[in-house]
């Protein structure tokens, strides 16, 4: 690899180059001519996602949450009356915002983080709804073109946030008061105080309280059986406590405890966790989705029809998998909405056990972890999979389902599922922060095979001081290179900087197109919420000497619309997701 030593030396003298000055390297580490190709795309990703963002709309400096690489254009959303919607959802642009902190941070220049803090400041100024409630989510957003705020759910659609875990950092240092009145109203607007209720669903109608969080805790919602096991009650009244949204309450009060000193939102936050940990299978380990299950409120024709899915009905799983007996709980589910519960949450618990010391986080994700990987995790044809089963063991695997319903059409055969790269961070940083040798064996003798599978070779025995990588993987993925970032940095090992470089080289071959990063060649938006251009430069922040913790820090990549739109075929409405129905158009679909 040709070394740029002229350019090491502009680094190390802080001499400015191409209009920006560049930050100091560490001092063992010689930064090449492709580690700087690798930044330069970044750069130039984000001048056109400026440049394009901006010209639609001069007056406003909100950015649109894709753009289509063809034409340039914002990303549209298109009513089930034909109206097309540019649109901005800043709940969607949380890795983006990063970007431009971290990118400042690598390029000495201020203009990057300029630009985030002037998108916060107009959007707190100007699309908080008076009871604090941010104009955002899974069902708001904001038309870039009238400026004006539309729902995607009906005339009046709710607050929602489910695992988009924002920039609180930066948000505070833009406007505190109003990240303080939103974040107290998340709490006032989305749990029931007095029954621990939790909807993922908020009222921007909720009365604003100053004082939500000195409410008294109430008693554990959960309760064992005679043989040990939680009892997960059946009384939630239409409001379910999905982990994903209860991750993002969580997130907001412990930031709250941190920036304002009471510990009251910390209380409340561990409360609410807690009930999941309880909720857990004692004897496999694994853990839950939710800690509660819905009353049943529609009538008996209602929910004689299996093709209802609203939990209005009683549990969704109970209702299609009812072979299964009581296990069959839609709580207990481990082939489903794992994601949220094995990477999204833990991580957020990992990062509140190191910032917040509350350690027996890292013990409770390394059962819920640990007991996962015991009874799904299945190495098949050379591919990392998970077998379908709830949490006590119970396989799915095979299971033809017989009717319809929430989990999928009938005749359905539940097969294996594949394990994405996502679930290496939640392991790898679990290890790092266990202390004792004896209990991090059997996660790391888990990661050292997830890790050989995906093609990245052996990182070794426990401790990773011994590895024997493939410096020649074909892999392009953020995950797995933040993955041999964070490895790099607990060991200084060369082989994972190495290997970084190259998943970061791969990143930019296969994905960098049409000036822009995209799902790949083909993909005809790019989303400003990927997390390519954050891993991408969090490599370039540690070649240059910055320690992990002086860049913005990865949590989450799950930002979504969802709502009513106009179906494929021109005529029909549909009701789905901003991925499935925006995110995966190809250049051959665009007309």
């Amino acid at each position: 690899m040709k070394k740029w030593l002229i350019l090491t030396l502009l680094f190390v003298s802080g001499i400015s180059l191409g209009g920006f000055v560049q930050a100091e390297a560490e001092p063992e580490l010689i930064y090449t001519d492709e580690d700087y190709q690798r930044l330069h795309t970044v750069i130039q990703h984000v001048e056109n996602v400026l440049r394009y963002g901006h010209e639609f709309n001069s007056n406003t400096s909100l950015l649109p949450d894709a753009i289509n690489t063809l034409t340039g254009e914002p990303a549209k959303w298109v009513f089930p009356n034909r109206a097309e919607v540019p649109y901005a959802n800043l709940a969607n642009q949380q890795n983006f915002l990063r970007t431009l902190v971290a990118l400042s941070t690598v390029t000495g220049s201020s203009k990057y983080k300029d630009e985030a803090v002037s998108i916060l400041d107009e959007f707190m100024s100007d699309f908080q709804s008076p009871n604090g409630l941010m104009y955002w989510g899974g069902h708001r957003m904001v038309n870039l073109e009238t400026l004006e705020v539309q729902s995607t759910e009906g005339e009046n659609g709710p607050h929602e946030l489910k695992n988009m875990l924002p920039f609180y950092e930066l948000m505070f240092e833009v406007n505190p008061q109003a990240t303080l009145r939103f974040i107290r109203q998340l709490w006032t607007a989305h749990f029931r105080w007095q029954t621990a209720d939790l909807n993922r669903h908020g009222n921007f109608g909720t009365a604003y309280d100053v004082n939500v969080f000195g409410q008294p805790l109430i008693d554990d919602v959960i309760v064992m059986d005679d043989f040990g096991l939680p009892i997960i009650p059946a009384d939630a009244p239409g409001d379910l406590p999905f982990v994903n949204a209860a991750t993002d309450l969580a997130y907001a009060a412990f930031t709250l405890s941190e920036y304002t000193g009471d510990p009251a939102p910390r209380a409340w936050a561990e409360y609410l966790m807690r009930q999941y940990n309880l909720a857990s299978n004692p004897n496999t380990g694994m853990t839950v989705y939710q800690y509660k299950s819905t009353l049943v409120s529609k009538t008996a024709n209602e929910c004689a029809v299996p093709s209802y899915t609203n939990s209005g009905c009683g549990d969704r799983v109970a209702r299609q998998f009812r072979d299964f007996g009581p296990i069959a709980r839609e709580s207990n589910v481990q082939w489903k909405n794992t994601q949220a519960v094995y990477v999204d949450n833990t991580l957020m618990l990992l990062e509140a056990a190191d910032k917040y010391g509350i350690d027996y986080y890292v013990d409770w994700v390394r059962t819920y972890l640990e007991g996962y990987l015991d009874y799904t995790y299945i190495r098949i044809n050379g591919k990392n999979m998970i077998i379908p089963m709830f949490n006590d063991g119970t396989v799915t695997y095979g299971y033809i389902v017989p009717e319809v319903g929430y989990y999928g059409p009938s005749n359905m055969r539940l097969g294996y599922v594949d394990m994405p790269t996502t679930y290496l961070l939640p392991i790898l940083r679990t290890v790092l922060m266990t202390e004792s040798d004896q209990d991090k064996v059997k996660l790391w003798t888990y990661f050292r095979e997830i890790v050989h599978t995906f093609g990245m070779g052996d990182v070794g025995p426990l401790g990773g001081n011994n590895p024997d990588l493939n410096l020649d993987t074909a892999i392009d993925d953020p995950f797995a290179l933040m993955t041999m970032i964070e490895l790099y940095n607990a060991t200084k090992h060369p082989q994972y900087l190495e290997i970084a470089r190259t998943i970061g080289n791969n990143i930019v071959l296969l994905k960098f197109h049409r000036g822009f990063f995209v799902g790949s060649e083909i993909m005809l938006y790019s989303r400003l919420d990927q997390p390519e251009t954050l891993a991408l430069l969090i490599l370039d922040g540690v070649i240059r000497g910055y320690g992990i913790d002086e860049m913005p820090y990865y949590l989450a990549d799950s930002g979504y619309i969802h709502g009513y739109l106009l179906s494929y075929d021109g005529v029909y409405e549909d009701r789905s997701y901003s991925q499935h129905y925006i995110y995966n158009r190809t250049i051959y679909d665009w007309e």
